[in-house]
């Protein structure tokens, strides 16, 4: 009966709506503090494309990093129900979508790809060609938590973008004992954003240099939320077991 009502097509608009009303609400009410911004300034200013990452805990504080003269984003979101609720937040906040996985749309040439049918990749393409940024979430939809797969890696190297890793915390907060530990920001509270360091992947990169890139940019970004949490009264959580 449950699932029957969550399909309802009235029924994820309506949960659509309201996320995005409280994603709103939090951004404007909490006192965030951004480090590390000069990072991506250069990439910022220069209007081209690039692949933004942040951990699926803290999808809700996404739009918080965002400003209207940033990079239009395109939100990268899997097929399941949940992401059709999350395809529908993304349109109250005026963000395009995708639905797809950075992993598929990575495999093999994309403009091959996606003249078979592969519409994912194409609108992947699509937006970095028009200087917009595509977000993943590259631990989602289901883990393992705070763990880095080689799909936007792979999609970076095939478009020539860079990586754009971002972080957030903040102190006012419920968190959830599901697969990612997912954090509810509260609203009138502090928050941290913290920038990762950009990373551009060579197009002739093999395997090894992959592997080497993924577990940097990994690393870096739980050193930067374990830090950020701390900054805001919260013990750091651990990334899941491969």
């Amino acid at each position: 009966m449950f699932k029957r009502f969550m399909r309802s097509n009235a029924v994820q608009i309506t949960i659509g709506w309201l996320v995005a009303a409280y994603m709103t609400l939090v951004k404007y009410t909490t006192r965030w503090d951004i480090e590390r911004a000069d990072q991506v300034q250069d990439i910022i200013d220069g209007g081209k494309g690039f692949i933004a990452l942040t951990w699926h805990s803290r999808f809700m504080m996404l739009t918080a990093a965002w400003k209207k003269d940033y990079q239009l984003p395109h939100v990268l979101i899997s097929r399941s129900r949940d992401g059709a609720i999350v395809a529908h937040t993304s349109h109250f906040l005026g963000l395009k979508t995708i639905r797809g996985s950075a992993k598929k749309a990575a495999k093999g040439d994309l403009a091959a790809k996606a003249k078979g049918g592969a519409k994912a990749s194409l609108n992947i393409v699509t937006a970095l060609e028009e200087d917009g940024c595509i977000v993943v979430t590259p631990d989602g939809p289901r883990g393992p938590r705070q763990r880095l797969g080689d799909g936007p890696i792979r999609l970076a190297r095939l478009t020539g973008v860079p990586l754009v890793p971002c972080t957030f915390a903040v102190r006012n907060r419920k968190q959830f004992d599901s697969w990612d530990k997912f954090v509810l920001p509260l609203p009138f509270g502090k928050g941290k954003i913290i920038w990762g360091t950009p990373v551009t992947v060579p197009a002739n990169a093999d395997e090894r240099k992959i592997e080497h890139i993924r577990e940097r940019i990994e690393s870096e970004m739980n050193i930067f939320l374990a830090d950020a949490d701390r900054s805001l009264g919260h013990n750091p959580i651990e990334a899941a077991e491969r």
